[in-house]
């Protein structure tokens, strides 16, 4: 009798340990969900409290005419630290909502720039890009307890590490071994919660350098990198390009969370389809890199929206595009 139960026992074990794990899950290079590659494309929408009022529409508009599989939805430092943060996260968990019930990934993402407990980017928002780690340290654990049921959810950890002010004179992978830390703290915190949900660390320079991720990954068996690219970076040469992405593409998923272009600024992010748009999707599409352009809005630039918020500009008919090839 005792042989029999055990025996039982062990098929189901068995049996409920090779099934395909639900949501986003990390297998080598490549995310899966339900034991299916997936392959995410979307675009970022901004923050839920300076980007997002009465927005919510947006998402079926995402999914069904522009053809999105994902969103990513931020959250700034400065709207946890001054606003009500429970008001915060009842609209972050309506964003959710209503881009869940559209079938849509939902990449959430801390849009702080700057280092942990040190420098972070002004602006004319006051404390817009706080690099405070307790701050982030508090957002991530709310996140995990409330999300951590849906795998479909993932945490984009930090959005920007940024060493110092002149971040572009910082030698490549020379800030890795400082910043591996406070992802493997953020993720043990998260963990904690009972949160299994898919992590996304970021490199240095505006998360532009990924060097030293490779040789020195992190251990967490959940976990995706990002990357960000914009007309302009590194005067649009592909060799460097790949310099910058320092071959984490050839062992884990990368997610280029953040890129796009405009050819009407004098914005950093200055391009056109032909110097920029093109060669950079060839690029993405050899190394078969997940994506979210940005953004989704008339006034976060690169811009992909007219005033109208229905009308997209050149660079927004460029993504909706790229999306509607579905590849």
């Amino acid at each position: 009798m005792n042989t029999v139960v055990l025996t039982l026992i062990s098929g189901v074990l068995t049996s409920a340990s090779s099934a395909p794990l639900d949501g986003l899950h990390v297998q080598g290079k490549n995310l899966l969900d339900k034991g299916k590659a997936v392959h995410l494309r979307g675009v970022c929408v901004g923050d839920v409290i300076l980007a997002r009022k009465d927005r919510l529409g947006d998402y079926r508009v995402l999914a069904k005419d522009w053809k999105c599989n994902t969103v990513r939805i931020g959250v700034a430092p400065s709207s946890w630290k001054h606003d009500d943060k429970k008001k915060v996260f009842a609209e972050l968990k309506k964003e959710v909502k209503a881009a869940r019930a559209q079938g849509l990934y939902v990449l959430i993402d801390w849009h702080a720039i700057g280092w942990p407990d040190g420098y972070f980017q002004k602006s004319s928002v006051k404390d817009l890009y706080d690099s405070s780690f307790s701050l982030a340290t508090d957002f991530w654990k709310s996140c995990a307890k409330e999300f951590k049921g849906d795998n479909r959810v993932g945490f984009h950890l930090w959005c920007e590490p940024l060493y110092t002010e002149k971040d572009w004179e910082t030698p490549y992978g020379s800030t890795w071994p400082k910043l591996k830390p406070f992802f493997d703290r953020l993720i043990a915190d998260i963990r904690k919660q009972g949160a299994r949900n898919l992590v996304i660390a970021s490199g240095n320079r505006w998360a532009y350098d990924l060097n030293g991720i490779k040789q020195n990954p992190i251990k967490d068996s959940n976990v995706a990198y990002e990357w960000h690219v914009y007309g302009g970076h590194d005067k649009n040469d592909p060799k460097l390009w790949a310099k910058a992405l320092g071959e984490v593409h050839t062992f884990a998923p990368v997610i280029v969370s953040e890129w796009g272009f405009q050819a009407d600024t004098t914005g950093h992010y200055k391009g056109t389809p032909e110097d920029f748009g093109k060669p950079f999707v060839k690029f993405m599409r050899e190394r078969k890199l997940h994506w979210t352009a940005w953004c989704y809005h008339p006034e976060w630039g690169p811009v992909m929206l007219e005033k109208d918020w229905k009308t997209p500009t050149a660079y927004g008919k460029f993504v909706k595009n790229l999306l509607a090839e579905g590849k």
